[in-house]
């Protein structure tokens, strides 16, 4: 059975995704040996059964603590990496994404938050990331779905784009260039939809619209 493995950093979005890819079919365990708690399901794809494995959030493959042990070592497990990053936080989310990519595993890159980068507008030419990393970039909206398809349909053509290794100095160098080269930060006017949106949360003004809904 092919092993899917989904790692990212903490807070990315990364066990919605799992849950959009999985659906309610899951189990959480302790993984072998340790306290640290994982969650696994399974997805069919093209008649096969694919095992889906959510890994620890980890900002790095060198470990500091026992849940970015226990991710070291499912991916060394790992069929396919699907690297889940948060579009709002491009430059912090590229580390991990560089050492991913130097273990020559099969990899493809989910660009999720998208819709709150757009909200945000932050803009971020995903196909010339794309060709930057070598490997497939897929905008996604792990909340509504958006983009989950496209994400699926490049699990067969995923391939593996070695890079040599290169120092953590030299990671931040590359991540600095590839940001600036790929991302850009507009000013954007909030719309009626999100100020309602904004409204709602608010304890003065979310009441008032709980009720009328």
């Amino acid at each position: 059975m092919k092993q899917i493995v989904l790692m990212g950093n903490p807070n990315v979005g990364k066990s919605v995704v799992f849950s959009r890819l999985t659906g309610a079919d899951v189990i959480s365990s302790n993984y072998p040996g340790s306290t640290v708690d994982y969650t696994r399901g399974r997805m069919c794809r093209g008649g096969a059964i694919e095992e889906i494995i959510d890994a620890p959030g980890t900002y790095s493959l060198t470990p500091s603590n026992k849940a970015e042990e226990v991710a070291a070592k499912m991916l060394e497990e790992a069929d396919l990496i699907v690297n889940v990053i948060d579009a709002t936080n491009l430059e912090r989310n590229l580390f991990l994404t560089l050492e991913l990519i130097e273990t020559g595993k099969p990899l493809v890159i989910a660009l999720n938050m998208w819709d709150d980068a757009v909200k945000r507008g932050i803009i971020i030419d995903y196909n010339q990331l794309e060709e930057t990393l070598g490997v497939a970039v897929v905008p996604t909206t792990a909340l509504s779905g958006e983009g989950f398809n496209n994400l699926v349909e490049h699990f067969e053509s995923a391939k593996a784009d070695t890079h040599s290794p290169t120092t953590e100095e030299e990671k931040w160098v590359a991540i600095g260039a590839i940001t600036k080269a790929v991302q850009q930060i507009t000013h954007r006017h909030p719309t009626l939809t999100d100020r309602i949106a904004s409204a709602s949360i608010q304890p003065m003004t979310g009441v008032p619209i709980a009720i009328g809904v």
